[in-house]
C-alpha cells in the first residue's frame, strides 16, 4: 500500500531539522510498525489515500531540542492542524489546550507525538509558529516553493530521498511539481545520466530525484537545502 505522511508535519520536521541540523533522530517516526498496524493508531496510513497524520521527534536538549519546550508551545499555539500532542507521560489535545496524565505503555519521555486532524488541514503546508524555531521566512510564514514540471512516466515519489524508502505517490506522466527545498542522497541513474540531489514536494509529501526534473541544472537553482 503506498502512504505518506500529512504535509503539515512535513513541514514541521523540516522546521525543526533545519533549526537544530545536529539533534539525534533515534526515536523519530513516521508510519508505525507491526505493533502499530494491529490497533488504532494515527501512526497508520488510515486518513484519505494512505495519509500518516502522526510523527514523533526525538528528544535531544543536548542539540537543542527539548521535547517538553517543543510540545508546550506547540499547544500554546493553538493551531488549527493539532488533534493532540503527548510528551513526558502527559497528553493535551484541541479540546482545552491543557496537559493531562497520559497512561499509554509508551511513556513519550524519549520524543513527543504530534497527532493533526483528520481533514484537509493536515495537508496545510504553512510554517508552525513557534518561538523555539525561530522567525518564518518573508511571505506570510509559508514556506517558499518554486514550481517545476517533470519529465517521464511511472516516476516514484519516495518518503525519503533514498531508493529503498517507500514510494508515496507515482507520477504517470510530466507533472508540474512545487518545490520546497532540495538535499543530497542516493544517486539515481538514468538515460546516461546520474545525479544525487533529491526535492522535497510538500503537497506530495515525499522526495523526487533531481534527475526527473525537467531542467539542465542538477542542484536547482533558488531552492534551499532542507
Amino acid at each position: 500500500m503506498s502512504w505518506r505522511v500529512a504535509v503539515s508535519l512535513e513541514t514541521l520536521l523540516h522546521q525543526i531539522d533545519a533549526r537544530f541540523p545536529e539533534r539525534s533522530k533515534l526515536s523519530d517516526g513516521g508510519i508505525g510498525d507491526a505493533a502499530h498496524q494491529t490497533r488504532d493508531s494515527d501512526h497508520n496510513p488510515w486518513y484519505g489515500p494512505g495519509i500518516v497524520t502522526a510523527r514523533d521527534f526525538t528528544h535531544d536538549p543536548a542539540h537543542g531540542l527539548d521535547i517538553q519546550e517543543v510540545a508546550d508551545q506547540l499547544l500554546d499555539s493553538r493551531d488549527p492542524r493539532i488533534k493532540y500532542v503527548i510528551a513526558n507521560r502527559r497528553i493535551a489535545t484541541r479540546n482545552d489546550w491543557q496537559w493531562g496524565p497520559y497512561d499509554g505503555a509508551n511513556p513519550h519521555e524519549k520524543h513527543f507525538h504530534l497527532s493533526v486532524v483528520a481533514d484537509p488541514l493536515c495537508d496545510d503546508p504553512q510554517n508552525w509558529e513557534l518561538p523555539v524555531l525561530g522567525e518564518p521566512p518573508d511571505g506570510g510564514g509559508v514556506v517558499p516553493t518554486t514550481d517545476f514540471v517533470t519529465w517521464g512516466t511511472g516516476v516514484n515519489v519516495r518518503a525519503e530521498p533514498r531508493l529503498d524508502a517507500p514510494v508515496v505517490t507515482v507520477l504517470p506522466g510530466p507533472t508540474q511539481v512545487r518545490v520546497q527545498c532540495q538535499t543530497r542522497g542516493d544517486t539515481v541513474s538514468t538515460a546516461g545520466h546520474a545525479n544525487d540531489a533529491w526535492s522535497f514536494v510538500p503537497l506530495l509529501g515525499g522526495y523526487v530525484s533531481n534527475i526527473f526534473i525537467d531542467h539542465p541544472a542538477a542542484w536547482l537553482p533558488g531552492v534551499g537545502e532542507c
